[in-house]
């Protein structure tokens, strides 16, 4: 979690130096920055869509519960994650070797064809073709992630890496909001459209024509990226996705890379169990979906808030202390959620600040993570930390779905996510007073 030298092959170069048409650096507000900013809203609107319309649909008391089985969102967040943890290092490694520009117009290409297959899955109500249909859109998601994260440092100068963080997560959690609120909406007509356990009528196609307009966005947003040169062309084709995790974990592990990788992990661990947690809310509340879906709506926006806030309060001095603050903030406010009484507004505010602190927590671990990996690896180290985010939300979905089977109340996960909270909030103590600026 500290901020030691830069390991990594080869000479480092200044940020996009000659990544875009061999111009020089450029500014915050350029126009590749802000192609992919768009892309990347649509790309996270559009996953959040059918993950969170599927959410629930197999929630406490949706048509397809029983498909699943009790817990079922916490499978459904299993299949999710699986191509992620794949997939990630792999397609790291193509985003080292080809351009990212034109790997992200083929995949957005891709999806404009899952999100048909979306639309015919929802609308004839097939459970395990939905499943599928997410199971797809994983799998761009995976080899989308590195390209994103790789390509920042290639549009952007290095000195503004923090914020251009900040403003990437920032979007991000702006379109999560769009896409649960847009997958609230969708699965409550989605399911009141239901007659004798069948979708039926035009409610039967929103989830995919929602999900049209989202991915057709993102595909016109990302023809305006710039073209941008391949960082190491001349890397080797490897059709084995564990090699490159082996490879660059090997590599990672030889500075504080990898500490580092593991620290930003976690969030995703804490990120997956709340977003299982939520839509189980409805019932324990007593309120529809759209208004659970304004709770993960708050918690968004409050995420959003503490990344630009610790994005433009960023100082590599200051990152392990701000590390501190959010696991420490996190711990408190979970176990606060775990014992509050079942009241909406109570659970709004309790959900606003838990997002806010874990803004502190998550930024300065992303903008170390760019900042160290070399350049002709980073697409490699990006999708390994990618890979890694996955496997942690894999923990995170299978220990939801035992303590579920297990007899525990959705609001009860959150004292235990809060405990792991607190022990991370140790570790990033013990970070922080070793790495503490000399007065």
């Amino acid at each position: 979690m500290g901020t030691g030298p830069r390991p990594g092959r080869g000479t480092r170069r200044a940020a996009g130096d000659a990544a875009v048409n061999g111009t020089p650096p450029r500014g915050l507000w350029n126009r590749g920055f802000l192609s992919l900013v768009a892309t990347q809203f649509f790309e996270a609107a559009s996953d959040n869509i059918i993950k969170g319309t599927l959410s629930f649909a197999v929630a406490l008391g949706a048509p397809w519960e029983q498909v699943f089985g009790e817990g079922g969102n916490g499978f459904v967040g299993l299949v999710f994650t699986a191509p992620f943890v794949l997939l990630s290092a792999f397609g790291g490694r193509i985003a080292d070797r080809h351009s990212k520009s034109r790997v992200t117009v083929l995949l957005k290409a891709v999806s404009l064809a899952v999100a048909a297959f979306t639309a015919l899955e929802f609308a004839r109500g097939s459970a395990w073709g939905a499943l599928s249909a997410l199971a797809m859109f994983a799998v761009v998601s995976a080899f989308f992630g590195p390209v994103k994260y790789g390509m920042i440092a290639e549009l952007v100068e290095p000195g503004k890496l923090a914020r251009a963080n900040g403003i990437i997560n920032m979007s991000t959690n702006v379109a999560v909001i769009v896409g649960m609120l847009v997958a609230g909406l969708v699965a409550q007509r989605w399911k009141s459209g239901f007659v004798d356990g069948q979708p039926s009528g035009a409610s039967a196609w929103l989830p995919g024509i929602a999900m049209g307009i989202a991915v057709t966005l993102g595909f016109v947003t990302c023809l305006t990226l710039p073209r941008l040169v391949p960082q190491s062309p001349g890397l080797p084709v490897d059709l084995n996705p564990f090699s490159t995790y082996v490879s660059t974990l090997r590599d990672m592990a030889r500075g504080p890379l990898l500490l580092t990788a593991l620290a930003w992990t976690f969030f995703y661990f804490v990120a997956a169990v709340v977003l299982l947690v939520l839509p189980d809310y409805s019932a324990f509340l007593g309120i529809d979906d759209d208004r659970t879906s304004l709770l993960m709506a708050v918690l968004a926006v409050a995420i959003g808030l503490g990344c630009v806030a610790a994005a433009y309060l960023d100082a590599p001095a200051r990152r392990a202390r701000f590390v501190l603050v959010g696991a420490a903030g996190l711990a408190a406010g979970f176990a606060a959620l775990g014992v509050a009484p079942a009241d909406f507004a109570v659970t709004m505010a309790l959900l606003a600040a838990s997002g806010f602190v874990a803004g502190f927590y998550i930024i300065p671990l992303q903008s170390n993570l760019q900042a160290l990996a070399p350049d002709d690896a980073r697409g490699r180290v990006l999708g390994t930390a990618n890979g890694l985010s996955f496997v942690m939300a894999g923990v995170g979905n299978g220990m939801f779905l035992a303590l579920r089977r297990g007899g525990m109340p959705s609001n009860r996960v959150f004292l235990v996510l809060g405990g792991c909270c607190a022990l991370m909030a140790v570790l990033a103590f013990r970070n922080a007073r070793r790495t503490a600026a000399p007065a």
